[in-house]
């Protein structure tokens, strides 16, 4: 259903559609706008927040461009993101494995496994890492190089590569407390890498493919790798791309799990640094709040021309020749820019990303092309009249397969191929499910029993851990589904009200209302955090629940709006137009037509939009101050950073942040699966 067009002369008639935007135009504007447009105004003076400020007009931008600190963060936000890229491959090979399985039994069993770790907090998983796999002495990363020999290897390439007695024999490395090392462990936690969210979306398009494509090929003879390159992986490379896109721009943009892991200060040195982390450590540690403005302000811009670039690469199959050259010499001309700069501005960690970018605009279809000219033609054998070579290799592959032998190998291959597959996917869920165990084991267990045996069952179970945890996060656990509840309960009504508005009725300003809300999806929030806390600041919001409530649902909104927006287009136009004649009001039209038919998608992004509020703690813990009225994210953070450690009680608080997660999704996995599928395929 495309919107009805409605001029200014039939407004009259429809002038209550605007009552459903009006809500969503007030905290858009106040909470994303107004900080957005503050932040840039303030980029341009040296402001400390408050009573200081003073005018320095692009000095702020011109100190960042010379900041090597700076450029710094930008390098390691680059570098992780490409070792992100590279961490997708385990989940690819999952979802194959799963995708080859013949039970359909089997892959609803795999499926439903790989969904659980998504629930648990991303924090969590982290802070499990933090303490138990970094931990210099007797860290599980730690006792699995010695066990394995690894440790002995590493030792060796120390000596031979010359990295500076990074590993040395009698002495472990301390993985969060090395300068060397803290980009590594940035780089290593979470092993093997594998995210539910990645493999369900791979399936999904796996299982897109026909059947008909499998048999022909088992007909030629291919092999289980052929399958892969000449079928499943061209066919999902749509998926792929846009995954590769995400997880760049949300590396670029994020700053919570380096938080986490490494600290406000980035680690020793400051070396996990990334850009988000440098604006609120000049924000909020050194009171440069001007100058953060004009970091956020270059994050912006930066993500947004990633979006785009990756926009125009993914629609590059639409462009005609002249539009792809033209995008590919702006790429090369931006990219020697960038290039001339690093090297007169003496900047030279810049250099590695203009020569990414002019690598990317070089036209690598031609020159394969070329190469395709120069490869020398085959000269054939004369056929006298006898079978061609085609046909006598086909005669003889049919001879070699009716042969026992031939039979019997091939049968202990495929048994071998099933062997490795469900191996390899047993393997990958138990390091999925490592963390949930480490945490449930851990909870009942003593600093002794830790200590003497941290990953086996020891006896006596101290329960009473539960007990003593309950008692530490039950308030912050209170603040978390209030807020969680709250904001879901607010989103949900006004991202609705929204999606009806631009779906239903294509009224005078509704156009541009829409672009301004693409507009903010492209624009990484953390950006505008400095301006969005002296806003809250002034509006006397500071450590409350309203505050994070109100900003939580302002934010959430745009997401559910573009999701909604989507499903009620493609309501069937019949039924507006009887409700219409039978004399019904658009809020009526809301209220009997499309209400009832949004269940499971409303599902779907309530779900959603609650994970993310429960699991939210950057805003969290700039924002609040009063300890009774922390969300559970920001008290976990707390126990964690305290010198002396409780590990049962730790863990079985790690636990219990979980627990409300796990019986969301427990309850709600059919509705929320529903909504996915039908936003599928009507999306």
């Amino acid at each position: 259903m495309n919107p009805k067009p409605v001029k200014w002369s039939q407004i009259k008639h429809h002038w209550e559609i605007y009552l459903f935007i009006i809500p969503t135009v007030i905290l858009v504007a106040l909470f994303q706008y107004y900080p957005a447009s503050s932040g840039i105004f303030h980029s341009f003076f040296r402001w400390n927040g408050a009573d200081i400020s003073e005018f320095v007009g692009f000095g702020n931008y011109i100190d960042l461009m010379k900041n090597t600190e700076f450029w710094n963060s930008f390098k390691l936000a680059f570098i992780l993101g490409g070792w992100n890229v590279l961490k997708m491959i385990p989940a690819l090979f999952v979802a194959v494995a799963i995708h080859r399985c013949k039970s359909d039994k089997m892959q609803f069993l795999y499926r439903t496994l790989f969904v659980v770790p998504m629930v648990i907090p991303g924090l969590v998983v982290v802070l499990i890492w933090r303490s138990f796999f970094f931990e210099a002495t007797s860290g599980y990363l730690n006792q699995f190089m010695l066990w394995s020999g690894l440790f002995d290897v590493l030792v060796r390439f120390d000596q031979w590569f010359h990295w500076g007695g990074i590993f040395v024999p009698g002495k472990m490395p301390a993985w969060l407390g090395d300068p060397r090392l803290i980009v590594t462990a940035c780089i290593v936690w979470g092993f093997p890498w594998v995210g539910s969210f990645a493999v369900l979306t791979h399936l999904a398009k796996l299982q897109n493919i026909s059947k008909d494509v499998y048999e022909a090929a088992e007909i030629d003879g291919v092999t289980w790798w052929s399958k892969f390159t000449k079928i499943e992986l061209p066919l999902i490379m749509g998926s792929i791309y846009l995954l590769l896109v995400f997880v760049i721009i949300d590396t670029v943009k994020d700053a919570g799990m380096i938080l986490a892991l490494a600290g406000i200060f980035g680690g020793p040195g400051g070396k996990a640094t990334v850009p988000a982390l440098f604006m609120i450590r000049k924000a909020f540690l050194d009171q440069q709040m001007g100058y953060a403005c004009a970091v956020g302000i270059i994050l912006t811009l930066v993500v947004m021309i990633l979006q785009k670039v990756s926009n125009m690469l993914m629609d590059s199959g639409s462009m005609n020749s002249g539009q792809q050259r033209v995008f590919r010499w702006s790429m090369m001309v931006g990219g020697c820019a960038l290039l001339i700069w690093s090297k007169l501005s003496d900047v030279q960690n810049m250099v590695s990303v203009a020569v990414v970018i002019i690598l990317l605009s070089l036209p690598y279809g031609k020159f394969f092309d070329f190469l395709k000219r120069l490869r020398l033609p085959t000269r054939e054998a004369p056929n006298y009249g006898g079978p061609s070579r085609g046909d006598q290799y086909v005669a003889r592959a049919f001879a070699r397969q009716s042969t026992p032998f031939y039979r019997a190998l091939s049968e202990f291959g495929s048994w071998g191929l099933r062997f490795v597959k469900h191996s390899y996917i047993w393997l990958v869920l138990a390091f999925a499910f490592l963390p949930l165990y480490l945490m449930i084991i851990v909870s009942v267990k003593n600093n002794e029993q830790f200590y003497l045996a941290p990953a086996a069952i020891t006896s006596p179970l101290h329960w009473d851990n539960w007990k003593t945890a309950w008692e530490m996060v039950t308030p912050t656990v209170a603040n978390s589904l209030f807020i969680s509840t709250s904001s879901t309960m607010v989103t949900l009504a006004l991202a609705l009200c929204g999606a009806y508005f631009f779906a239903r009725l294509r009224v005078p300003a509704s156009g541009f209302l829409w672009n301004a809300l693409l507009l903010l999806m492209m624009m990484p929030a953390i950006a505008n955090l400095v301006p969005l806390f002296i806003l809250l600041r002034d509006m006397n919001l500071l450590n409350t629940l309203s505050a994070l409530i109100i900003v939580g649902a302002s934010g959430g909104q745009i997401f559910g709006i573009f999701v909604l927006r989507n499903f009620i287009s493609d309501t069937p136009q019949d039924l507006f137009e009887a409700a219409e004649i039978d004399g019904a009001n658009h809020f009526q039209q809301l209220k009997m037509i499309v209400i009832p038919l949004s269940g499971p998608i409303l599902g779907t992004v309530g779900v959603m939009h609650f994970i993310g509020a429960w699991n939210d703690f950057v805003l969290p813990l700039i924002v609040m101050r009063d300890h009774a009225r922390l969300p559970v994210m920001v008290q976990l953070i707390r126990m964690a950073g305290e010198y002396i450690k409780l590990w049962g009680p730790l863990m079985a608080g790690y636990a219990i942040a979980s627990i409300p997660i796990i019986i969301l999704f427990v309850f709600s996995m059919k509705l929320f699966i529903k909504g996915l599928t039908e936003g599928a395929v009507k999306g």
